[in-house]
């Protein structure tokens, strides 16, 4: 196998599986994980009844992999490009999906409804001023969410260590559901930061320094590409402040305090970004920590696992994951990882 085939699948793997433990403490606080699962996860458990992923098993993803993954299936067939066609085939996968009310988020079913007309309900909450008879500027500042930034790991798998373009295919990528300037600068990080970690030689404060840039640039290239503007913090400084903050532990679990506390783990790209990267600074050596981390941090733990298995993985490579990772969520979700690994490759 090739480091750029082991480093991919480590990404798909590490998002994957990251999404799957995540969806079982998801909305929980650290205390309340504790005291339900009887210590910190670091497996696979069937999510609670009182989560949005009751309606799954053990090792089951939710919309944070699979629209990922529906994402990338359209891209491989539409020669790798970025197109309305690709994306509407890859969401109407996902309007498809069985389980799609539990996991769309404000955003995306907002996108869902103007684009497609679904008019179904969610479990995750109206959109601020979506009964309003006006129009609110910047749609009340309600769309900045992390769900770009879940799902943009294809826009680095299809362009492994070239972060300008990572960044650009990021952008045409949210530019269907998450069409506005910190959501997009939140998905340019990401995508800049994995697209860096899948070089062959590369560093954990490179891979930093590559998604603060992508953050910048990607808030730069959203607002000359005319993106709806919102108010929100800026999601570059919040990732140089979570870094600090995770660099200062030598463990896991005083990091993910600072973190959770300081920088906040919520469905708000500002938060759940930074929180990301920070974890990821804290357990630079350890893909498996990274993780735990992440599903262990509080609040939307599958999207802050999702992010940071991506991320992790794609720096350390396959290897660095228990076996059980991959034939869990092959198993479970009726995949096959390797195979697609190797498309993308190919």
């Amino acid at each position: 196998m090739s480091v750029e085939y082991k480093k991919i699948l480590g990404c798909l793997v590490g998002a994957a599986a990251a999404d799957a433990m995540g969806a079982a403490t998801e909305v929980r606080t650290r205390q309340q994980i504790r005291e339900y699962f009887g210590g910190w996860v670091t497996g696979f458990e069937k999510p609670p009844a009182d989560t949005f992923g009751r309606c799954n098993e053990a090792g089951m993803c939710t919309d944070d992999f699979i629209q990922a993954k529906y994402i990338m299936d359209a891209l491989l067939k539409h020669d790798r490009r970025v197109s309305d066609e690709a994306m509407r085939e890859a969401f109407q996968r996902w309007l498809e999906y069985p389980f799609y009310a539990n996991f769309t988020g404000p955003t995306t079913r907002a996108a869902m409804r103007a684009l497609f007309n679904d008019t179904r309900g969610s479990l995750q909450g109206e959109l601020e001023g979506e009964k309003q008879s006006v129009a609110i500027i910047n749609r009340g500042n309600a769309e900045a969410t992390n769900g770009a930034a879940m799902k943009i790991w294809p826009a680095a798998v299809l362009h492994p260590g070239n972060t300008e373009k990572a960044i650009r295919c990021a952008l045409d990528i949210c530019r269907f559901t998450h069409n506005n300037v910190l959501a997009m600068s939140g998905a340019a990080a990401m995508a800049a930061a994995t697209s860096e970690a899948l070089q062959s030689v590369t560093s954990a404060d490179s891979i930093i320094a590559a998604g603060i840039y992508g953050a910048d640039r990607g808030y730069a290239l959203a607002i000359e590409q005319g993106a709806m503007m919102v108010a929100g913090p800026s999601v570059a400084r919040r990732i140089e402040l979570a870094v600090s903050l995770g660099k200062r532990h030598t463990c896991w679990e005083t990091a993910i305090v600072d973190i959770a506390d300081i920088i906040g783990s919520g469905l708000h790209v500002s938060e759940a970004v930074p929180a990301a990267f920070g974890l990821f600074a804290c357990s630079p050596d350890s893909a498996v920590d990274a993780v735990i981390s992440a599903v262990n941090i509080g609040n939307d733990t599958d999207t802050v696992a999702t992010m940071v298995g991506a991320l992790t993985g794609a720096f350390h490579g396959v290897a660095a994951f228990p076996a059980d990772y991959l034939t869990t969520v092959d198993r479970m979700n009726h995949f096959n990882l390797a195979e697609l690994a190797r498309q993308i490759t190919g």
